[in-house]
């Protein structure tokens, strides 16, 4: 196993110290500030050492689904592989896992699943609680079950927990005076400018303001946004800005009905009303009956 795409993180001068008190000790708590690159490098490195040999496999456990494909495509992209060869992904409604993996990104939820099923967790050296100090009841029993198979069952196991805020005397302490090994993170100038507000939907004042940021700086961007349904509308409009008005008419229209898509786009955003001023109870109800639909 070897890497193919390897850029300097900040994790990297931690390593030496990190692999040597595993290779002495069954814990271990790595920490930093965040961006060090604790979760997609610390797994490659571990999974090429002796002990780690021994068993098929190290386990990973990601707080959310989302986490757990990102590392899984940046680790896998790091070896020049796809996700389900060296480095395997095992979540809810989809898994990708083969006869070459060698590190497995779970969910803590899988991992509940997984250790009550087969209490031994044969085949496994490792188990990796990245991102602990979300403290979830997920990780918090996976924690508790797997040491308690590393004391009455598998003494051979390992168990790291990586935290970028969580304080590591008491997890250290939890683990048995576990070694605490931490690293210098990667931190970023924050500048902040406001745009203002106007009477449209927040779609397209997003997607023009993306378009200006994107224009006037090079780079990544990333926006936020309260629901699906609006990413999915402000990446139409910001994806092809020549026609976003147009774009986002036919968006509102369809999300919220003909006759308040349309009142919204010729006016404040509020909800639809009448000539007497009251709120149109048809719209909203087809708009409640969307919504429902969509849940």
């Amino acid at each position: 196993m070897s890497a193919v795409d390897v850029s300097p993180l900040p994790i990297d001068a931690a390593l030496p110290d990190l692999t040597a008190a595993l290779r002495g000790q069954q814990c271990g708590r790595a920490g930093g500030a965040a961006g060090a690159g604790k979760t997609t490098r610390v797994p490659l490195v571990l999974a090429r050492e002796d002990w780690a040999q021994k068993a098929r496999r190290i386990l990973v456990l990601e707080p959310r689904r989302l986490a757990a494909r990102a590392a899984a495509e940046r680790m896998a992209q790091t070896l020049g592989e796809r996700v389900g060869d060296t480095v395997g992904l095992r979540v809810r409604f989809g898994s990708k896992i083969s006869s070459r993996t060698r590190i497995e990104i779970v969910t803590e939820g899988v991992f509940t699943r997984l250790i009550l099923d087969d209490p031994m967790l044969d085949g496994v050296s490792a188990v990796l609680f990245d991102e602990f100090h979300e403290r979830s009841l997920d990780a918090d029993l996976g924690l508790a079950l797997a040491r308690d198979v590393q004391q009455g069952l598998r003494e051979d196991l390992r168990i790291l927990v990586m935290s970028a805020t969580i304080d590591g005397a008491r997890i250290a302490k939890l683990l048995g005076d576990a070694p605490v090994i931490a690293s210098e993170g990667r931190a970023f100038t924050v500048e902040t400018r406001y745009v203002g507000r106007d009477t449209r939907p927040i779609e397209p004042q997003l997607a023009d303001t993306i378009i200006r940021a994107m224009r006037a700086d090079t780079g990544s961007l990333l926006a936020f946004l309260p629901g699906a349904a609006e990413i999915r509308r402000t990446k139409n409009l910001a994806g092809k800005p020549r026609r976003a008005d147009d774009r986002c008419c036919r968006a509102l229209r369809r999300a919220y009905g003909r006759r308040a898509g349309s009142r919204y786009c010729a006016g404040p955003a509020r909800p639809p009303q009448d000539r007497a001023g009251d709120v149109d109870r048809r719209d909203l109800d087809h708009h409640r009956g969307r919504a429902h639909r969509r849940r």
